[in-house]
């Protein structure tokens, strides 16, 4: 703006022409958000000046960057920070030669170009004089050691309004929200904005960022590093090397940018990349691991219970650690003839013949929710051990057992040729000791107890009796839906203690008129039999086989009652059966 005495702009435009060093800003006046209007200095203080330039800062909520050369109708021009470091690099060349320098430079076409801000600290960090300090010890009107001129021989010098105070910025507002903006508003002046852009040029440390193809090379090979690390290594091994590789990278960056002001790609690597590498890696390999885990599973359910292949797959504690004592129920099956089968037939044979036996068995046992624990040539041991009440429990060993003889039975009507696969079954409840028994770094899954000896001793019997599915009594009690023949009490071999057997022919519901009446004459019979009338329970168990003539249990009472009766027992004779064959 011209002053109100032409005489001052001549005396300031003499004083300007006379240094021959004196840069001068344009103002700016933004019209909108899209249209800055530049408004050069008059006309007799443009020309005595060396130069004059723009300083234009982007419209952003924060100055990091500032534009180093804008766009003119006449062509590329730097902006007042660049000019100045220019005019700076030839201050001992000659005046004229100066501003051919200077002109040549604001003519040059270029591209509209921004750089980064290195600041110095907060507010005032770059040395700041008042005027009034400046002029008062030029006139010589300071006393004491500050009496002394101010020297700016050899320096760069911006002269503009930089508050002190947030009270006092608002007197202008020529100031900027930076990184070092201070908690009580302060913020850093334009004038001390442009005087770190030249000092960065100066001393060559702008912040640089690096290229966007060097950005990019880094940010794929960090991202293959990370990538490759987390997804072969465990959780725990990638995590403590996304560590150390995120605190050395971070470490590199900040030398480098503390050093060169060489500004690397860090918030992508290390904010984005590494974590996200880190989450995929450890969700890989719990993925990989339950695939894995899955197989094992696969494998192992051929062989142990699927708890136990859980257990075993979860690393849970110790092979024993999952061993329990419960109530449950145990059936043991074994194959009539067996052996002399198996020394007539070649092994190969006898193997596809077994396997497809006890496709036969093991179906109903899983499906009643039981577990084959024991299987060595050609008897089988199942138990069940989980179920809601002992009469559920009981339920389930039955019906599996009744399933079984109906597989066997469809299984040995065809096909042509095949050996009959004759089969007991024997069925006991009680307490039992399930999980992994073995020693020396060999265990196998098994049910250990006086039950399972029992129900082995139980499956035998049928030898005696001519049955094929016996049961005691405990095992049937309070199971009405299922129909049972009771066969009195036997101390079977090796016990001491007397075991009361039943036979279980099946559902209470499919059984006939005929089959029912013949098991009330089997039962009168017995009763007689216990009450020492031998010769009347003779007769009846006659009756019996007359009407069902192959009846093994009918068959072998009667056998005891001729026995009795032809050799009659002292008054310390017991119903109890003793049985020594196992």
């Amino acid at each position: 703006t011209p002053a109100r005495d032409p005489a001052d702009d001549l005396a300031f435009a003499e004083a300007i022409r006379t240094a021959g060093n004196v840069l001068l800003t344009e103002a700016m006046h933004s019209v909108d958000e899209h249209v800055i209007i530049e408004t050069p200095p008059i006309p007799i203080l443009a020309d005595a000046a060396l130069g004059h330039a723009p300083f234009l800062l982007p419209k952003e909520s924060r100055i990091d960057r500032y534009w180093s050369h804008v766009q003119r109708k006449s062509g590329g021009t730097p902006t007042l920070p660049v000019l100045a470091f220019r005019a700076f690099e030839t201050a001992d060349k000659p005046l004229l030669e100066k501003r051919r320098l200077i002109h040549d430079w604001m003519s040059r076409p270029t591209e509209d170009a921004s750089t980064y801000l290195n600041y110095y600290g907060p507010p005032r960090s770059i040395a700041t004089v008042p005027h009034a300090v400046v002029l008062a010890r030029a006139r010589g009107g300071a006393t004491g050691p500050a009496a002394a001129p101010l020297s700016f021989r050899d320096k760069a010098v911006f002269i503009g309004f930089s508050a002190a105070t947030q009270r006092a910025q608002d007197q202008l507002r020529d100031s900027y929200p930076t990184v070092y903006s201070q908690p009580d508003g302060l913020d850093i002046s334009g004038v001390e904005i442009a005087a770190t852009a030249f000092a960065n040029l100066s001393e060559g440390r702008p912040v640089q960022p690096v290229s966007r193809a060097a950005g990019l090379l880094i940010v794929i090979g960090w991202g293959l590093f990370v990538g490759i690390a987390c997804r072969w290594l465990r959780p725990a091994w990638a995590a403590g090397l996304m560590a150390c590789a995120a605190a050395t990278y971070l470490g590199f960056a900040y030398s480098r940018f503390a050093t060169t002001a060489l500004w690397m790609p860090t918030i992508i690597p290390i904010g984005v990349q590494a974590p996200l590498a880190l989450f995929v890696g450890v969700w890989l390999h719990h993925r990989d691991s339950a695939r894995e885990r899955e197989v094992i599973k696969r494998a192992f359910s051929y062989f142990l219970p699927s708890a136990v292949v859980e257990q075993l797959t979860q690393k849970l504690g110790s092979v024993t650690g999952g061993n329990k004592v419960v109530f449950g129920a145990c059936l043991a099956t074994d194959v009539e003839n067996y052996t002399p089968l198996a020394e007539h037939m070649e092994p190969g044979s006898l193997g596809e013949l077994m396997n497809a036996y006890y496709s036969q068995l093991f179906v109903p046992v899983e499906r009643s929710q039981g577990v084959v624990v024991d299987v060595v040539g050609d008897a089988m041991v199942a138990v069940w051990a989980k179920a809601s009440s002992p009469v559920d429990l009981g339920t389930r060993a039955c019906s599996a057992a009744l399933a079984i003889v109906d597989a066997l039975a469809r299984f040995n009507a065809a096909p042509a040729g095949r050996p009959v696969l004759a089969t007991r079954l024997g069925l006991h409840t009680g307490d039992m000791l399930v999980g992994s028994i073995g020693g020396s770094g060999h265990y196998e899954y098994r049910a250990v107890g006086d039950v399972i000896n029992t129900a082995s001793r139980i499956q035998s019997l049928n030898k005696v009796l001519g049955t094929r599915l016996l049961a005691s009594q405990e095992t049937v009690a309070d199971l009405p839906a299922f129909a049972t023949r009771p066969l009195g009490t036997y101390l079977l071999a090796g016990k001491t203690r007397p075991v009361s057997i039943v036979e279980l022919l099946g559902l209470e519901a499919e059984q006939s008129s005929e089959r029912r009446a013949l098991r009330a004459s089997f039962a009168e019979a017995l009763a007689r039999y216990h009450d020492r009338q031998w010769a009347d329970a003779g007769a009846r168990f006659a009756a019996v086989l007359t009407a069902v003539p192959g009846d093994g249990p009918t068959r072998f009472f009667a056998r005891r009652c001729a026995e009795l009766l032809a050799t009659p027992p002292g008054a310390d004779w017991s119903p109890t059966i003793l049985i020594d064959m196992k």
